[in-house]
């Protein structure tokens, strides 16, 4: 049986270097009226009321609030923290094992390519902003097109994707339905807001205290000039202007005799703390909120608690890998099996082995020495030395010689 010219469990050879275009009218992001985003500026009571429409269980809205998400993710420490998680996850391998539980080589390797990143880039996204839908527009070569469907337009609570940003929200394609199904993956829970719900308060008030520290320095930063000259002389006035301005980027004054300026600066000399501590406590709350754990990203962190706080990294990493595991066998997986690009019957696992630097391995290789021979193949496909195998004083294989300093500099 063939759909759109796909071979419905067909096997990956089947369709070797095939080209397919997803109809148009098959692809509910092509039912979506474009709109022109706009940015304003935000602040908590808009954030209050967006979650409310957001939360309504009569005409859910979540268009608005994902306005103000569009701001919070230009914070560059948060931005820094979404990446760390992408970057681990992207790093590693996901791994497709046949029924004897052996790694099938070729069929993994047809992840290793951009499409797949890309998958992983949207799953990872869906867990900051909530629920995400994909769209699979093309079909090329063993490789997929995705594209994400505007959020704005993504009613999940109902399983609708709405034509205008604006409309009402259990109207429209229902994308749950064939034939829409086929060529959607899913993201995320129904209901979630995503951490950049919880995390836009922080951003907020951080922006905030950057935008009133920017002030102060600007206030108090630098000595204000004063030049006194006759005032009431316009020739005077206009050469001290200009000899004022020249001067610098500080503020600069010409009054009378009799006229004064005075700044009343704060007692404290550490006057800066107050939004310098509220930044860092910011900053440390959104660590916690998004990698459970400060140790990785704060610059004091004692070596014993940074290896305890690397541990939960690597402990949140691994669940949100199991995540996107089931992401992939419930909803990616079975659409790749339709389509005859992984072929069936294939088990899905991360490849958890621990990965061992160059030098780590060296000194591996030169413990296994006076027991072991080790072939001049594996030297030269691991360290990339060329190796002759030759016999040592008391008559044992030494093809380390040559390169035994290799790793020791």
């Amino acid at each position: 049986m063939k759909i759109l010219g796909f071979n419905i469990g067909g096997k990956a050879h089947e369709v070797e270097n095939v080209t397919r275009k997803v109809s148009e009218q098959l692809k509910v992001i092509e039912k979506i009226t474009k709109r022109e985003q706009t940015r304003v500026t935000q602040d908590i009571q808009k954030w209050r009321t967006q979650t409310i429409i957001a939360e309504n269980i009569h005409n859910p809205q979540r268009a608005s609030l994902y306005n103000i998400y569009r701001d919070v993710v230009l914070d560059a420490h948060l931005s820094g923290l979404m990446n760390t998680i992408l970057i681990k996850v992207q790093a590693s391998e996901l791994q497709l094992l046949d029924s004897n539980n052996e790694l099938d080589t070729e069929e993994t390797n047809k992840l290793k390519n951009e499409w797949f990143n890309e998958y992983l880039k949207y799953f990872i996204e869906s867990i900051f902003y909530g629920h995400s839908l994909i769209q699979i527009c093309d079909v090329k070569n063993n490789e997929l097109e995705l594209k994400l469907v505007n959020r704005e337009n993504v009613v999940p609570e109902a399983g609708i994707v709405k034509k205008d940003v604006n409309g009402y929200a259990f109207s429209g394609v229902s994308y749950r339905e064939r034939p829409y199904y086929d060529w959607l993956i899913e993201c995320g829970s129904t209901h979630d807001l995503g951490i950049l719900h919880k995390a836009t308060p922080l951003v907020l008030w951080k922006k905030g205290v950057l935008g009133a520290w920017s002030h102060y320095a600007e206030l108090f930063g630098m000595p204000i000039r004063v030049g006194k000259t006759s005032i009431h002389n316009p020739e005077n006035k206009s050469n001290m202007e200009a000899m004022l301005e020249n001067m610098g980027q500080a503020s600069w004054s010409v009054i009378g005799l009799d006229d004064e300026i005075e700044l009343v600066q704060s007692s404290s000399t550490d006057a800066y703390e107050v939004y310098d501590q509220l930044i860092s406590r910011a900053n440390s709350e959104l660590s916690k909120l998004v990698l459970n754990q400060t140790g990785t990203t704060e610059e004091k962190a004692h070596v014993g608690s940074a290896e305890v706080h690397e541990r939960m990294l690597n402990d949140l990493i691994t669940s949100i890998k199991n995540k996107a595991l089931f992401n992939f066998k419930k909803q990616l997986l079975p659409k790749l099996e339709r389509l005859g690009i992984i072929k069936q019957g294939l088990t899905p696992k991360w490849d958890n082995s621990e990965k061992l630097s160059k030098a780590e391995q060296f000194n591996i290789v030169k413990e296994l020495l006076p027991f072991y021979i080790v072939p001049t193949g594996y030297i030269k496909e691991h360290f990339g030395v060329e190796v002759q195998e030759k016999a040592n004083f008391n008559g044992t294989s030494s093809v380390m010689k040559d390169v035994n300093n290799l790793y020791d500099a």
